[in-house]
């Protein structure tokens, strides 16, 4: 098979998917119990969020926040594409996997380890503790409500992940600050 053919195939093996993914969103998923569970996890962490962060570090943490949410929508992407997991419901059919996860409930709760825990030693430790929550309890639920369906993946192997996530994001979020600490120092 020849390139252009195999890319054509592909292609059109994509617009069906797409087809499918509005057909089943349209007729499956909007205004389901799980899609409306999805949409308060969209949105309440957000308001809960801006009543409590640090306005003085607004900055830093949204950030970090950033940072994280990038790296768990890349990380759920590839996880997808692989079929390691997948999710039958989301907010919208077309979007990156998972929004109200990975742009809210985990960027936020990563953003609450970051204000609270400055410190190395507490922070390692809510990221622990916090991971196994969320690989134990959180995936669990979201399995149990039908919006997460694992393939070739078992919950415990997310735990490392999340530690890993937390723990190298603040690392690099302070050779950040860092930088500009010094840039400043210098003018």
């Amino acid at each position: 098979m020849d390139t252009n053919s195999c890319f054509e195939q592909i292609q059109e093996l994509q617009s069906k998917s797409i087809e499918m993914q509005i057909y089943s969103w349209t007729h499956n998923e909007i205004f389901s119990f799980q899609w409306w569970l999805l949409m308060v996890i969209f949105i309440v962490p957000w308001l809960i969020w801006w009543k409590y962060v640090d306005r003085k570090r607004l900055k830093e943490i949204l950030l970090y926040g950033f940072f994280v949410l990038t790296v768990v929508t890349i990380i759920d992407e590839v996880g997808c594409q692989l079929n390691l997991w997948e999710y039958p419901f989301d907010i919208e059919p077309l979007f990156p996997r998972l929004i109200p996860v990975n742009f809210t409930a985990l960027p936020i709760i990563f953003m609450f380890i970051y204000q609270y825990f400055s410190e190395w030693k507490p922070f390692i430790i809510a990221s622990v503790l916090v991971s196994a929550v969320l690989s134990f309890i959180g995936e669990n639920i979201l399995e149990w409500v039908g919006i997460y369906v694992l393939f070739k993946w078992e919950n415990y192997y997310s735990l490392p992940i999340y530690v890993i996530i937390g723990v190298s994001l603040k690392w690099l979020l302070e050779i950040v600050l860092k930088k500009e600490e010094d840039a400043h120092k210098n003018h």
